[in-house]
């Protein structure tokens, strides 16, 4: 049985290579951000959780580029319809899930980049591009911004946990094919 390639655009029933490609490579950014964010935590010098902390943000970044070219994407290249099987309540949740997601992958970094500047701290992309600071040096305000990029990083998880257990339910109990769309596979 031979294969037929994905096609780059989205296509009635799935996503296209394009969209599948942002989809994961962000969900890689994402799981790497986690990583990275424990691993400060437990760094053993400073110098280390310096570093760590650096590529933190490099990886923030990089994952809010990411998604908003996924986001400009989805509207030049429409996702493909819902299966005429869910309801139209299930239709409503999945959607507003999928732009709540979409708004946090966008607030958390630029919140962490608020903090870091709040805090006095520089903000680069990989040391390649700094990023002008977005608001005056101010500790109680850092502060209240730490707090907020660790809510909307918590908010975040478990969003992605009701996501990924919704599509879980479309595989194995619906049985109706829902995570075809976006894993580039035909069984």
């Amino acid at each position: 049985m031979n294969a037929m390639p994905l096609p780059f655009r989205n296509t009635r029933t799935r996503f296209g290579l394009i969209a599948q490609s942002l989809h994961w490579a962000v969900v890689i950014g994402l799981l790497l951000q986690f990583i990275w964010a424990w691993r400060i935590d437990e760094a053993e010098s400073i110098r280390q959780q310096f570093a760590l902390v650096n590529q933190h943000k490099s990886i923030g970044l990089t994952v809010f580029g990411l998604a908003l070219i996924r986001l400009a994407w989805r509207f030049f290249d429409r996702p493909p319809a819902w299966p005429e099987s869910m309801r139209a309540w299930e239709r409503l949740a999945a959607s507003l899930t999928h732009w709540a997601l979409y708004g946090l992958i966008l607030a958390i970094p630029l919140s962490g980049w608020a903090w870091s500047t709040a805090a006095g701290h520089s903000t680069s992309w990989f040391g390649a591009l700094d990023l002008p600071a977005l608001l005056p040096v101010n500790e109680n305000l850092a502060d209240i911004l730490e707090e907020l990029h660790e809510a909307l990083a918590i908010s975040l998880l478990g969003l992605a946990a009701l996501h990924v257990l919704a599509a879980l339910r479309h595989q194995f109990v619906l049985r109706d094919g829902l995570m075809r769309r976006i894993l580039g596979v035909d069984r």
